[in-house]
């Protein structure tokens, strides 16, 4: 079976689009399918996407013909993840070939063989379907996870008490620049941190970052884009994130959360996350103080961090990517 994946992703636009058909893909690779990103953002798919994949380069996010032509003559199925592809140009590429869409919301209206959102909130949003109902992947468990994650996820994470190590981590990129805000909010603790710098992070930015990490008291390791991201996340007693993809990593792997949304669409995240009391979540725009307050909860509170831990665990199992990929194989016969 040939997958196409339409997907882009960059420090513009972040990069949680290539990050979750990233693990699909990964997982189409493991057992013997081919996949070809179809992209405005062939580089960025190179640099966070599985080794293997290949990348066919469009010049635009919003025109589905190019990605209809290539679909029609090569792919058996298409995995379509992007905010622009509206119910015309889903019906468009459904005539091609079946058709996997990956949503956050109902912005618009559904033309798909398979409908794949993964968010805590998605069993509660009333979707718009065009024509046949698709097969239905809705809430954490089809979230599409590497595999990295589903691994350590089966694993029982490090108890530490008093707490030892914790990690900061925004994400591919930081648009809202909080890295050294919440870096400064760590001066004082007793706890080494990682604080990671994401491929799309910029070069002042990740200066900004070492100067802040020199300045403060608290043992802070900046590093970029570490290939052992996962293992730092599993090792870590606690971590501040954004509202993403990364906070249904960290669920997964029983890491206690400060989440905090910094765009439009992470606030449904946190209001999920805040309505099953499984992160302390902050309001977006929120200060030093506000993470300090975090950091200093989760050090001092034990019988807060095993909950969180369990919780976490308990409402993403990890195994969201077997489950979406199963039903993507029988689709695609």
């Amino acid at each position: 079976m040939y997958v196409a994946v339409r997907a882009d992703g960059g420090p513009e636009i972040g990069y949680g689009h290539l990050v979750r058909t990233g693990a699909l893909s990964s997982e189409l690779l493991a057992r013997g399918h081919g996949v070809a990103y179809v992209t405005t953002t062939p580089a960025h798919v190179r640099e966070v996407c599985p080794d293997g994949v290949d990348t066919v380069t469009i010049s635009s996010r919003e025109d589905p013909t190019p990605v209809r032509e290539f679909t029609r003559d090569h792919a058996d199925i298409t995995v379509l993840d992007s905010y622009l592809a509206d119910a015309m140009y889903q019906q468009q590429l459904r005539e091609a070939t079946p058709l996997v869409v990956v949503a956050d919301d109902t912005r618009h209206r559904i033309s798909a063989d398979v409908l794949v959102n993964g968010n805590l909130y998605a069993s509660d949003l009333e979707y718009n379907v065009i024509g046949s109902e698709p097969e239905w992947c809705l809430g954490p468990e089809y979230l599409l996870l590497r595999q990295e994650i589903t691994e350590y996820a089966s694993k029982d994470p490090p108890w530490r008490d008093p707490p030892s190590r914790a990690i900061v981590t925004m994400g591919g990129s930081d648009v809202a620049e909080l890295t050294p805000i919440v870096i400064r909010a760590f001066e004082g603790f007793s706890l080494c941190v990682d604080a990671i710098v994401g491929p799309g992070f910029s070069i002042e930015q990740e200066a900004e970052i070492k100067e802040v990490a020199e300045d403060v008291s608290t043992d802070v390791r900046v590093v970029r884009d570490p290939n052992n991201l996962p293992e730092r996340m599993f090792q870590a007693d606690l971590a501040v994130a954004t509202a993403s993809t990364t906070t249904y990593e960290l669920l997964a792997l029983g890491t206690p959360i400060i989440s905090i949304p910094v765009i439009d669409n992470q606030e449904p995240i946190a209001n999920s996350l805040r309505d099953r009391n499984a992160a302390t979540v902050l309001d977006r725009g929120s200060g030093q103080t506000s993470f300090r307050r975090g950091i200093n909860e989760y050090s001092s509170n034990k019988t807060l961090r095993v909950q969180r831990r369990n919780l976490g665990k308990k409402i993403v199992d990890g195994q969201g990517t077997t489950r979406v990929l199963n039903l993507v194989s029988d689709v695609g016969i």
